[in-house]
This record gives C-alpha cells, structure tokens and sequence, in this order.
C-alpha cells in the first residue's frame, strides 16, 4: 500500500513515486520541508533565449521560450523584432528573468516593431504546441539536441529568405527558481471584445487620453494605443513591472496594440495584446479621445496573422 505522505506529496505537487519517496527521505518524512525539496528536484522547465538579425531588411530580434516539459506545456514566447542594432547586444548569458526583462523593455524604444513582433510570437508558440511531448521532455537532459537549426528555419520560413542569423542558449531550471504564470483569472461574466480562442490573462488597463487625439470611435484593430495596467492582482502588478508599465510614481503608459473592439451601450470595449497569453480590456466613452498611433502596413501580403485575427 503506497504511503499517505506520499499520495499526497503526488496530489498535491505532479510529481512521480519515485520524487515523492525521495523527497521525504531526504526530509525525514516532514511533508512541508519535502514539498520545498521538491522544487529543487523538478527540473522541468527549460527556457531557451535567442537573438537574431534580418539582414535583409536591417532589424533584429530576440525571443524566450519557455516550456515545462513535465506536461509538455508551453507556458509563454515573448518576442520583439526592431530596427534597432541595439536589441542585438543584449546578452544571452544573462539568467531568465533579468532576460525577459530586457526583452520587453526593447519593445518600448524606437525602433520597435509591434505587428511582427506579436506575428514571431504567435509562430513560436505555434510551433511548440504542436511538438510532441516526448520530444519536448528531451530538452530538460544535457545530452538534448540543439534546437538552432530549427528555430532559425522557422524564422526563415516567416521572413520567406534564406538567411536569418540566431544565436541560441538554453536554461534548464527547477520549480523553486521559476514561478509560472500559468493561473488563470476566473471568466468575467460582462461582455468582451471577440478575439482568437486561445488561454489568455485579461488585465484590467486604462487608455491614455489626448486632447487633440482619434475618437473612441474612430478606433480600429491595428492601431497602436496608450494603455496603462492597473490592475490591482498580484500578477497584474508583476506583469506591468515585467511590461516596463510601472514606476515608482505608478502604472506608466505602454505601446500596445489594438486587437479587437466593439461598441456598447455608448461606451467602445477595447482589447489590446501586451504579448502571446496577455491581454488588456478597457473601457471608454465613445466621444472620449485618445492617443492613438496609426501605422501604415508596408506589406499587407507578409502579415497574414494580422489578417486572420486583428478585423480592420
């Protein structure tokens, strides 16, 4: 008959007998010291970091991964290509979080590119849902395969060339040094703009007001708005620190785009992405106006995502 502590430790935590047996071992069978132990045992998740350039068109890009492949989960992909060289020397030895970081504060200095950016995300997280998980579990052993050649003929595929540098360098953690984000905000009852069907975290924004700004009705999916994470959540807090949306003052403005909106009773619902995963909703007085940045396509034909998800 297995252990009760162990049942539990198994219930409680995902893991396996066998991680369970020896994590009470190891704490002389304290359940509480060996759920802690625990987390240094799971080394399930692997974050790869990478930058690349697109010398053709002279921009540069970076992008994490992040995967726990005990559950062959993909928890997020956040990216950001620009026309800043700059974005190119953040270096990849840096440790996960100060990484992600850097990652988005690029997505705040000229240069940057916010429709391709989201585009790369949405091809990566693409990719790893639909890799199969024995091969996702690999990743976590010193012996996996490089993954070089394959992230970079991806990028190639999505920038259709055949030259796409990317330097690549992967982390295996354990749960104690990463804190997922995977838990979700219970379903709002009140009605929300459509968008793609996918897990997504809505947080609660605030759209900068200008003056002599677009109306609220004017507004369409696409274009770029000032919004400001407010909510009050703990990982709404997190996240906004993590976005560059927050300062010693408070929330700060952040460039993001429009994904959906939708008028109702004379008010616009309007959602923005902040990345893959992260979304905002906000409301606003349909004769408010705001400061909104339209930016031209140059190639309407390379932007299918924003084609079959952002409705003009």
């Amino acid at each position: 008959m297995t252990d009760p502590k162990i049942a539990l430790l198994m219930e409680e935590t995902g893991c396996d007998q066998e991680q369970a047996q020896q994590a009470l071992e190891q704490c002389g069978y304290e359940l509480a010291e060996a759920v802690k132990a625990l987390a240094r045992l799971m080394r399930h998740i692997v974050v790869l970091k990478a930058k690349f350039a697109f010398p053709e068109q002279d921009q540069f890009g970076l992008f994490m991964v992040v995967l726990n492949v005990k559950t062959g989960a993909l928890v997020r992909a956040p990216a950001v290509l620009s026309y800043n060289p700059a974005v190119y020397a953040v270096p990849l030895e840096e440790d996960w979080f100060e990484f992600e970081k850097r990652l988005y504060g690029c997505r705040l200095w000229e240069g940057s590119i916010p429709a391709e950016s989201l585009e790369i995300e949405r091809s990566l997280s693409d990719h790893f849902r639909r890799a199969d998980a024995s091969a996702l579990a690999v990743q976590a052993r010193d012996d996996a395969p490089d993954l070089t050649g394959e992230l970079s003929g991806l990028l190639r595929r999505l920038f259709k060339t055949d030259r796409v540098p990317l330097k690549l360098r992967k982390d295996v953690l354990d749960l104690g040094q990463f804190q997922s984000l995977s838990q979700k905000p219970k379903p709002q009852r009140e009605k929300r703009p459509s968008a793609p069907a996918q897990d997504q975290l809505i947080l609660k924004i605030e759209l900068e007001q200008e003056r002599a700004g677009m109306s609220a009705r004017e507004m369409r999916a696409g274009d770029m708005v000032s919004a400001r994470i407010v909510d009050e959540r703990d990982i709404g807090q997190y996240l906004a620190k993590l976005f560059g949306g927050y300062s010693e003052e408070g929330p700060v403005p952040i460039l993001a785009p429009v994904e959906a909106v939708e008028s109702e009773g004379g008010q616009m619902l309007v959602r923005v992405r902040f990345s893959v995963g992260v979304c905002g909703d906000a409301k606003v007085p349909l004769d408010s106006r705001l400061k909104v940045v339209r930016i031209a396509v140059r190639n309407q034909e390379t932007h299918s995502w924003w084609k079959r998800f952002f409705k003009p």
